[in-house]
């Protein structure tokens, strides 16, 4: 006779989990990138406090500071227009009326700041067990004389296991723009001129229409042109040399005029309009005459 059992006792086997959150990178990263901006922020104020006592000490220094300049350069004309003297009268003047001291500003400061965040995580759990038991036995009888055997036998196993993985990974990038730039340019002014010599006036006269029938072709100006000495005495017998910009002109009198007694020559501008529908609104014009150096120039509107 004999009997065998065998009965499991259980198993088990976990599946895959998986958690991942990026919220706790994110939160860490703006409060990283808000104290760069904090810090941005009072560095650039602390600098332009620096450039402002820089410009506040080289405004001074260029005041206390004493140089030769050319205050005012005088020149001499003859009645032809030619440069008789030139002469440079000197003084000393403070540094500060001819360079402006510079002050520097933060024109612009930018800062970009851009994040990645990942996580990942994993658990794996297995936890497996296994049992079994039996019983047996066997007798026999002869000749008034019994035997007998008998067994018995457990078998038992377990196994467990626990799997985990995290991936984290978080990646930023940061850039930044400044632009440091002055208030005011450093230049040194010209001496002021002082013109003694020959003078020439440009004086405009009557504007007249030029009509053909009802029809509007032109429109004319009279310009009268004096050349006088300093002390106001006309001269006579010079020839005036005039340029326009963009509007025909011719002396009265002749194709070439110079001054008559009183210093005086008259041109006239004409303005033209050509076509079926010309434009004939009124434009401005510039008009220059010149003898020698000494030139002249007015605006007109035609």
């Amino acid at each position: 006779m004999a009997s065998q059992t065998l009965m499991p006792k259980g198993a088990k086997s976990g599946a895959l989990l998986a958690n991942a959150a990026v919220g706790d990178e994110i939160g860490r990263a703006g409060a990283g990138f808000g104290e760069l901006v904090e810090r941005t922020g009072a560095a650039v104020a602390a600098t332009q406090n620096l450039l402002n006592d820089t410009g506040a000490r080289t405004a001074t220094a260029l005041a206390e500071t004493l140089v030769d300049v050319v205050a005012v350069q005088e020149k001499v004309y003859r009645d032809d227009g030619s440069l008789d003297t030139s002469i440079a009268h000197t003084r000393k003047l403070p540094l500060i009326s001819f360079i402006d001291p510079v002050f520097y500003k933060w024109s612009s400061v930018r800062v970009q700041g851009r994040f990645w965040a990942n996580e990942f995580s994993s658990e794996v759990q297995t936890d497996t067990s296994s049992g079994s038991s039996g019983s047996g036995g066997v007798s026999a009888s002869a000749f008034g004389i019994s035997l007998g055997a008998g067994y018995n036998y457990n078998r038992s196993s377990s196994s467990s296991g626990n799997v985990e993985r995290t991936t984290d990974s978080s990646v930023g990038q940061m850039r930044m723009n400044a632009l440091l730039e002055p208030r005011s340019d450093v230049s040194i002014p010209k001496p002021n001129q002082v013109i003694r010599g020959p003078r020439l006036s440009l004086i405009q006269g009557a504007l007249e229409d030029v009509l053909d029938g009802a029809a509007l072709v032109a429109r004319t100006m009279s310009l009268l042109i004096q050349f006088n000495r300093r002390d106001g005495s006309p001269i006579a017998g010079k020839a005036i040399s005039v340029e326009s910009d963009g509007i025909a002109w011719s002396y009265v009198g002749g194709p070439l005029a110079v001054t008559d007694g009183s210093g005086q020559v008259e041109i006239t501008l004409r303005r033209d309009f050509v076509g079926e529908t010309p434009d004939t609104t009124p434009t401005d014009f510039i008009v220059s005459a010149r003898v020698g150096l000494v030139q002249n120039s007015i605006g007109v509107t035609l």
